[in-house]
């Protein structure tokens, strides 16, 4: 489990990410210059995919860069992510105490779990609140399954990773100086909703919720959107009400694969305006111009914050 969630400070990182129609992949690489974009030095997919070693092997002839780590971003049903207070102990007592914190929000044992945390930033601006870790926890079979893919691919994995931290580095990307960043990524089965601030992930949301498919008809995407924007609504209440040195100008919603309307809904119903995100804007796509495309940007999104890494400032 050492590998989760760690440092990156290589020059480049090649992530998988899975979407509701197969796998995908990318190579990003830090940027030469200071303030320049990173660069996709290339992206593919692979329809109907699995995680599995043939899938990554045909990527792996897509992406591969010698030299370059490989993450992966584990499937949401694969892991939680939890809140759970800071236990006041020594570094070296530290994971037996989450453990301890996390057994009973788990429907597994803990021993049979694989734990990883990063803290919740709050110190600085509110010393008097008590500190609290985001907790990631998966079953340690599935990581391992994971790790034996990439194995059997003759792929060098050297990090997991998770959808709401891949999000945390999008939101990174975007941020203006002094501002929080509200972003807003609705997926084929469901809708995450995270606050970052200077870099750091403060709040995360996710619905399971269908906003846009086949089987999706007009009054299912009414109601669809109206859950979605009071989930934004009382998210945004939370933030202003107990972290109010963040501020939120705008709502950053990530590029999408279908237009289900609902930015227009958003911007009816919200108090602040509501921009949508062209990742050409923050990333250099001159080596894989597909993505210059918004529309095909959507199934490459998590992939491309996963392999974020190089700019971690924690994790």
């Amino acid at each position: 489990m050492a590998s989760w969630m760690r440092k990156g400070r290589e020059a480049g990182w090649t992530a998988v990410g899975a979407g509701a129609d197969g796998i995908y992949g990318v190579t990003v690489l830090a940027p030469k210059v200071s303030g320049g974009r990173p660069l996709v030095s290339g992206c593919g997919s692979v329809a109907g995919g699995r995680l599995d070693a043939e899938s990554l092997a045909k990527l792996s002839k897509i992406l591969a860069v010698p030299g370059c780590p490989w993450t992966v971003t584990l499937d949401r049903d694969a892991y939680k992510i939890l809140v759970v207070a800071e236990p006041p102990v020594k570094a070296d007592e530290l994971d037996q105490s989450v453990r301890w914190a996390i057994s009973t929000m788990i429907d597994y044992p803990v021993g049979d779990a694989d734990v990883a945390w990063m803290k919740i930033p709050t110190q600085v601006s509110q010393p008097n609140r008590p500190p609290h870790l985001y907790v990631v926890s998966a079953r340690h079979d599935n990581v391992v399954e994971c790790i034996n893919a990439f194995k059997q691919a003759k792929l060098s994995l050297q990090a997991i990773d998770v959808h709401e931290t891949a999000q945390r580095n999008i939101a990174a990307l975007v941020e203006r100086s002094g501002e929080g960043v509200a972003l807003l990524a609705i997926g084929e089965l469901g809708v995450q909703f995270t606050v970052t601030f200077q870099g750091e992930l403060y709040l995360d949301r996710y619905v399971k919720e269908a906003v846009f498919g086949p089987d999706i008809d007009d009054a299912a995407r009414e109601r669809a959107h109206e859950r979605v924007v009071l989930q934004v609504q009382r998210s945004l209440d939370f933030v202003n009400r107990t972290l109010p040195f963040i501020d939120i100008s705008r709502v950053v919603l990530a590029p999408m694969p279908h237009s289900p309307g609902l930015r227009g809904y958003l911007t009816e119903s919200l108090p602040i305006p509501v921009e949508v995100l062209d990742l050409a804007a923050v990333f250099d796509f001159s080596k894989a111009t597909e993505l210059s495309n918004p529309e095909n940007q959507a199934g490459y999104f998590v992939a491309l914050g996963a392999a974020l890494r190089f700019m971690n400032k924690t994790s």
